[in-house]
């Protein structure tokens, strides 16, 4: 069993410090031309996004290459219990409890036995007294026309699950719940509904027996998404997606090993799939009573690679890790969060949160310097003829914001209905815009509140969190709202304390945090709030008013460190002279018993291999830039 063999990539390094890679094989002489003439000042910059200043400036970085081979970026979740998530074995878990199956007369017998009367007054206090008459008048028949009971809606799903649980523990073998849209139907038994009910709780029985209804797993990929991967193998065994979730999303580029849990799908149905996979693995399954959800994450451990390492000697690599160690980085959202193209995200988000739904839509449409040449030819059809129906055949299907906003212009011929055009798009695109400029205004303000007041120690008005238990849900916040979580009043509060001069010495700067603009978050009590005001003015918003008349795009906001620190790092020089040689293990080269590569010291080229660990939220190019200190063309 081998990783998935790597295809020769072209390099150009941009701005931000990293190469964008493009494929050499097969390269048509057009996008030849158009490669060569991208012009750099036609990409995001890193302080076009807010991304200026240093932790330590006087601490000299080095130059070197990130991510010349996927297999340079590789990383391992870290679980909620700290474990780092590694793909180990393909066992099938083995049952050690199994059970018999249930007595059909022992389905439906209540759980407890109480009175008619402490069973109403419970029914009375989960819905209410009508609807609780309703019910008892339905158990007598007393009204011949009453054949079922609706309660009233009932969004909060805990809720709805204890409603359920009520009927089937004081009326299993009587009456039957369904839900609809929050709405649960109450009716008599059917001989239909108590055998599917009994074969219900055989299923149930089943997986109980497993150790729960749910499948985890590892998933080790290489050169995919977490998403495209996902959708791969529901697709393999015919299953929605949603039967899969898991914690975060992974890079594409780079080698990820994360836990993923199926609903109700046995292990040797997944280990088979392993056969048709490339350059992906499944292995280490469990059954688990729970599915993972968005945010089930301590943080990510990274073993990435720099190649071509350009540095007068070693000291200054030992010099710039020392100070990683010591005085951190600036915990910055990295470039990712904005988009490659020269309309950065955040400029959308930014005509979203002003209403200005025209411009939101020109601002996807538009021509953008550097584009792909397939997307240049859409996006300049569209602009000179606004013939939706042909520039709906020019874009590829993975334009899905575009596709999805002509999509709509080409069925109701309203090519002036905006907001209708852009509410196509998925939810989770939508929410991207708005979080991008959030990004995009947090970096900015972290930028001032370094170049003000140092990033040594807090000043009087910062702002740190007084509910440890609350760390970990600022440190998985941006990844759970990345991925489809509303900002709403259901969030978790996160309460703050606002610094006085006789905190100071009670904290450091890496407690210090500061908000991502929104309704319900309170600002730092210095000069900073001002600079939070004046930059968001001249957008024409105000961070003390982010409720909108679109839910998705009414903005509670939460807070962020202003630092981040690695935990468990580590690093080694190598010497080498093969550009393709692999210099890390990888899990599938651990399982096959592959040795640890060898520096060899008569060799041309040098290397630094850094491991480290991140809180979910943090990026580990952040961190890179921080230890290399690219510098930005102008």
């Amino acid at each position: 069993m081998t990783s998935h063999e790597e295809q020769p990539a072209k390099k150009i390094r941009l701005n931000s410090g990293e190469p964008v890679v493009i494929d050499t094989k097969n390269r048509s002489e057009d996008s030849e031309k158009i490669a060569s003439n991208i012009e750099v000042n036609q990409m995001i910059r890193e302080r076009d996004v807010g991304i200026i200043e240093y932790a330590n400036p006087p601490i000299p970085g080095f130059l070197g290459v990130i991510k010349q081979r996927f297999s340079d970026f590789m990383v391992n979740e870290i679980d909620n219990s700290r474990n780092i998530v590694h793909l180990t074995n393909f066992n099938i878990p083995k049952v050690e409890n199994p059970v018999d199956k249930p007595d059909v007369q022992d389905i439906g017998i209540p759980k407890e036995k109480i009175s008619d009367e402490q069973v109403f007054q419970e029914m009375k206090a989960l819905l209410g007294e009508e609807i609780s008459n309703q019910i008892q008048s339905l158990l007598s028949g007393q009204d011949e026309n009453l054949s079922f009971v609706n309660t009233k809606v009932e969004k909060d799903k805990n809720k709805r699950k204890a409603i359920h649980q009520f009927f089937k523990d004081h009326f299993g073998d009587k009456l039957n719940t369904e839900a609809n849209d929050g709405v649960i139907k109450v009716s008599m038994h059917t001989d239909k509904t108590r055998k599917d009910r009994r074969s219900r709780q055989q299923k149930n029985d089943i997986w109980d027996a497993l150790g729960g209804s749910y499948c985890q797993f590892t998933l080790y990929k290489e050169n995919k998404d977490t998403i495209e991967a996902i959708n791969f193998l529901s697709k393999l065994i015919k299953v929605h997606a949603k039967t899969f979730s898991y914690a975060g999303t992974k890079d594409r580029r780079a080698i990820t090993v994360q836990k993923v849990t199926a609903n109700r799908i046995k292990a040797e149905r997944l280990l088979g799939l392993n056969s048709n996979l490339k350059g992906m693995k499944l292995g280490n399954f469990e059954y688990v009573k729970t599915p993972l959800k968005l945010g089930d994450l301590r943080g990510n451990h990274f073993v990435t690679t720099i190649r071509n390492v350009q540095v007068e000697n070693e000291e200054v690599i030992s010099k710039a890790i020392d100070s990683l160690q010591s005085r951190g980085f600036i915990n910055y959202y990295g470039m990712q969060r904005f988009g490659s193209s020269s309309i950065p995200t955040f400029h959308v988000g930014r005509a979203l949160l002003q209403n200005n739904w025209e411009e939101a839509v020109n601002l996807i449409m538009k021509p953008r310097p550097g584009d792909r040449q397939d997307h240049q030819i859409a996006r300049q059809h569209w602009i000179e003829n606004h013939d939706a129906k042909k520039a709906l055949e020019l874009f590829p299907k993975q334009c899905i914001a575009e596709t999805q906003i002509l999509n709509y212009f080409a069925k109701t011929g309203q090519l002036n209905d905006y907001a209708g055009a852009f509410a196509t798009i998925p939810r989770n695109l939508r929410l991207m815009y708005v979080h991008a400029y959030q990004s995009y205004i947090w970096n900015s303000i972290v930028s001032e509140r370094i170049r003000v007041h140092g990033c040594q120690a807090p000043v009087v008005g910062d702002l740190v969190i007084k509910d440890e238990d609350s760390i970990a849900d600022i440190d998985s916040e941006d990844l759970v709202d990345d991925n489809f979580t509303v900002n709403s009043d259901d969030k978790k509060e996160i309460k703050v304390k606002v610094l006085a001069e006789e905190d100071l010495n009670n904290y450091s700067i890496f407690d210090v945090v500061l908000p991502l603009p929104g309704y319900s978050v309170i600002y730092p009590n210095n000069n900073i709030f001002e600079i939070y005001k004046e930059l968001m003015w001249k957008d024409h918003l105000d961070p003390r008013e982010m409720r909108r008349n679109v839910k998705d795009f009414s903005l509670s906001g939460s807070y962020r460190k202003i630092m981040g620190k690695p935990s468990d790092l580590s690093w080694k020089i190598f010497k080498y002279d093969d550009q393709n040689i692999s210099l890390s293990l990888t899990d599938l080269d651990l399982l096959d018993g592959k040795s640890e590569p060898e520096s060899l010291p008569n060799s041309k080229n040098t290397a630094l291999r850094i491991n480290f660990s991140l809180s979910a939220s943090s990026y580990a190019t952040v961190l890179l830039r921080e230890l290399m200190k690219p510098t930005e063309k102008e």
